[in-house]
């Protein structure tokens, strides 16, 4: 007959082994998951970032553009409506101005709305490694109120990060928009 006492060290050691097994098997997937979640992350910004720049170069190219068709049109409406010499000219440079600073604002926004998508990235960037520390945390509890108390705890501090960076990328947007305006409002943009 087996031995009891060998018998349930062998059956701890396997339990024990076992566990183990999970848990370095689960710490390898959190590993896993979490490179994912960052190069996605990077993936994510570094592409905003490009478009961001692109939409730069674009508003930079169209507001050439735009000057040498404004200056067009008001030397066109200046003939038609018989403005000549200083008025014309003046006219021409308001006009010039108010696309100028159209585009300046709209290159202004792009650049404040690549401030607000950093800001929730840096959100998704510390969610992720807070939560893998909650996940280790969790394979440590040895009761289901441990577990419990230890999820609502997550769940609090995920809400909880979640409005302090609503906050911020609210607060990024505000000053995004007054500054916005102000841009705007220091240029004319109708003939006085």
């Amino acid at each position: 007959m087996a031995n009891p006492r060998q018998a349930e060290r062998d059956s701890s050691e396997s339990v024990h082994e076992t566990t183990r097994r999970a848990t370095d098997q689960a710490s390898q997937t959190t590993r896993t998951m979490s490179d994912a979640a960052e190069r996605t992350a990077r993936a994510g910004t570094e592409a905003f970032r490009r478009n961001a720049e692109t939409m730069s170069s674009t508003w930079r190219s169209s507001s050439e553009a735009a000057t040498r068709i404004a200056e067009r049109s008001v030397d066109q409406f200046s003939k038609l409506f018989g403005l000549t010499g200083d008025t014309a000219r003046e006219t021409m440079q308001q006009s010039a101005g108010n696309v100028q600073a159209l585009l300046e604002s709209s290159t202004f926004m792009v650049d404040g709305l690549q401030n607000v998508s950093r800001e929730w990235m840096r959100f998704v960037q510390n969610r992720i490694e807070e939560n893998l520390e909650h996940f280790e945390e969790l394979l440590g509890c040895r009761t289901a109120q441990e577990c419990m108390a230890l999820q609502t705890r997550i769940v609090r501090d995920n809400i909880e990060a979640l409005l302090h960076s609503a906050r911020r990328a609210s607060e990024v947007s505000t000053k995004l928009a007054d500054e916005a305006v102000r841009r705007m409002s220091d240029t004319a943009l109708a003939p006085r």
